[in-house]
């Protein structure tokens, strides 16, 4: 999966966790203010948390300079033999597909959100406003009262009627600048619209609008009793949009249920500490730190091997014997005709054959390196890296701490490559030097 449909996946996780930490412990308190801001911070928390090691990187991290890929390729010689042709392998692409999808999502979502606004744009423009104190009154030929920024749409045929507690409701959304809250949603729904907990997410914020207007009103000398009355006189069936606050949104028993009960106490706020944990959990799991094992010294002074060093044959299922050429050889390029010496080994294999870590250590690089194709390093202690070019696709991402033997990518023919394998390089020192020496199997 490439790094965009990694930071999709963990936000997603992010967020998901948190509303329904939310649901559980916290939906119904009646500190609907602090609910909202809750509420609202958990976006760009999801979104901030699987960047933080980037948004505060490691002041150990290495910067790794990539040379231009001048070598040979020689993971597939044959290819350059004028008397075959090359049967060009070709594989599903299952990361474009992926990404098609979601591109695809994206855009009806987006249409989506613009079609609303855009209506809410029409109805106000076919409409006769009034400047009232801190809002606009729109009169419009729809059915239902509803606000959205500083205006409160008010239907012709309700005008001239007694609608003053409806109105005041109205205002508390624009008073309370609920909308941008809920563009805020819309956005996000619109980039996480696989999500299904961003819908419940949007209805969970709407229900604490209502809240929070419903106490504004009763505040200001209403009785509970009459407003109750005029919740079950106004209850409608028509469809919402859900960018507009509607006075007859959420369910009416959620609504009932919140006007009569009693007030939370002080000392239930303790309940938000619950996210404590959780925020710490995340913390921990998306900063990764780098690999400093450092090897284990016998009782005789010797250098035991450790899982810092590359060691492990890198393919999965190859082994030595799968090698098509060696460090340190020197041939003519066929197509520069310059003598080129190979800085690694190359392995051939399938293409989408899974390409492991040599050794523990840190993610330096995995992006796409012009004739190195699709490149990984990894920074292993000792001052040791191993290099893996040509690729296919990722599994991991920049700054990721990695495991021996852990699947970091796949075997691919990107690049100045001829056919699929795998060229492979260490490095100790910032030198080349023949990975052979280290791989023990």
């Amino acid at each position: 999966m490439n790094s965009l449909g990694i930071y999709l996946v963990q936000a997603t996780l992010v967020f998901s966790i948190l509303y329904l930490a939310y649901r559980l412990f916290l939906s119904r308190l009646t500190f609907h203010k602090l609910n909202r801001y809750l509420m609202l911070s958990l976006i760009p928390i999801s979104l901030l948390f699987p960047l933080v090691n980037y948004l505060f990187p490691s002041m150990s991290a290495i910067t790794i300079d990539v040379p231009i890929y001048e070598g040979i390729d020689f993971g597939n010689l044959e290819a350059f033999a004028p008397q075959e042709t090359a049967t060009p392998q070709t594989q599903f692409n299952y990361s474009f597909l992926l990404l098609l999808l979601y591109l695809v999502g994206f855009g009806l979502s987006f249409l989506r959100l613009v079609r609303k606004i855009r209506k809410l744009i029409l109805i106000k423009k076919r409409a006769i406003a009034h400047a009232k104190d801190g809002y606009k009154l729109v009169i419009t030929d729809g059915t239902q009262i509803f606000s959205f920024f500083n205006w409160v749409f008010i239907p012709e045929s309700k005008k001239d009627d007694d609608h003053h507690i409806i109105l005041e409701h109205e205002k508390a959304h624009v008073k309370l600048r609920h909308s941008i809250d809920t563009i805020v949603t819309e956005l996000y729904i619109t980039l996480f619209w696989f999500n299904p907990f961003a819908y419940f997410f949007r209805k969970s914020l709407k229900s604490i609008h209502e809240f929070q207007a419903d106490n504004s009103v009763i505040e200001n000398k209403v009785k509970p009793s009459d407003y109750l009355q005029q919740l079950l006189q106004n209850i409608e069936a028509n469809a919402s949009n859900t960018i507009s606050s509607y006075f007859n949104y959420p369910s009416l028993k959620n609504r009932i249920t919140m006007i009569t009960k009693v007030k939370s106490t002080q000392i239930t706020k303790l309940r938000y500490l619950v996210l404590l944990p959780i925020f710490l959990f995340f913390l921990v799991a998306f900063t990764h730190k780098n690999t400093n094992n450092i090897g284990i010294m016998s009782s005789n002074n010797i250098l035991e091997e450790t899982s810092s060093i590359p060691s492990l044959f890198p393919v999965k299922g190859k082994s030595k014997a799968d090698i098509t050429a060696y460090y340190g050889v020197t041939r003519k390029h066929p197509k520069s005709n310059e003598n080129t010496t190979h800085g690694g080994i190359d392995i051939k294999a399938d293409i989408g054959t899974a390409v492991l870590a040599s050794a523990d250590g840190t993610i330096s690089k995995a992006t796409l390196e012009g004739n190195w194709g699709n490149l990984i390093v990894i920074t292993h202690s000792d001052n040791y890296q191993s290099w893996y070019a040509h690729l296919n696709d990722f599994t991991v991402e920049e700054g990721q701490t990695v495991t021996k033997g852990e699947v970091i990518g796949y075997v691919g023919t990107t690049g100045l490559s001829t056919g699929p394998h795998l060229h492979y390089e260490v490095k100790l020192n910032g030198e080349r030097v023949d990975p052979l020496d280290y791989i023990s199997q």
